[in-house]
């Protein structure tokens, strides 16, 4: 019985074809992430975010991430029904505008391991803050300045979840 001679150039030959076919294939996106919004203060910025992922079901495609950076970059990831429960507890903190600052209310995360607590509050502006086992807590002041320009971006995000 003979046996093929399996030299390096064999081993080469094959490294190469199979990198050559993973390069020509189309590759294609299987995650699309938007940048709504991008504020900024002068200690940390927040971002407004929508995801879509194809690889997984229709209903659970689409997810909407709330993060703000530094020291970490930390988010907190909505559906549609707690992105509405957002949009309600950023009302409440726009209409209790005051010069000291009051939790609005608060929120949990759910379906991701890392569960992330967000924490509204009203006062000289809006506070978010992020809270995490794994990354600790960060915090976003949005001033009055930015309040039409976040909220455009939260109604944006609403829209997204619609379509």
């Amino acid at each position: 019985m003979s046996r093929p001679i399996r030299t390096p150039a064999y081993g080469l030959i094959i490294v190469l074809t199979v990198g050559f076919s993973v390069l020509t294939s189309p590759l294609q996106a299987r995650i699309q992430l938007d940048i709504i919004a991008k504020l900024r203060n002068v200690e940390a910025e927040l971002d407004v975010v929508t995801v879509i992922d194809t690889d997984v079901e229709a209903s659970k495609s689409k997810v909407a991430l709330l993060g703000i950076a530094p020291p970490l970059r930390s988010s907190f990831s909505f559906r549609l029904g707690e992105w509405l429960s957002l949009i309600d507890l950023w009302s409440k903190a726009v209409k209790a505008q005051s010069d000291s600052w009051r939790v609005i209310g608060s929120m949990t995360e759910t379906e991701t391991s890392d569960v992330s607590h967000l924490t509204i509050s009203a006062g000289p502006g809006v506070k978010f803050v992020i809270s995490s086992f794994q990354k600790g807590t960060v915090t976003f002041v949005l001033s009055k300045d930015d309040m039409a320009r976040l909220e455009k971006a939260l109604y944006r995000v609403k829209e997204f979840f619609s379509r």
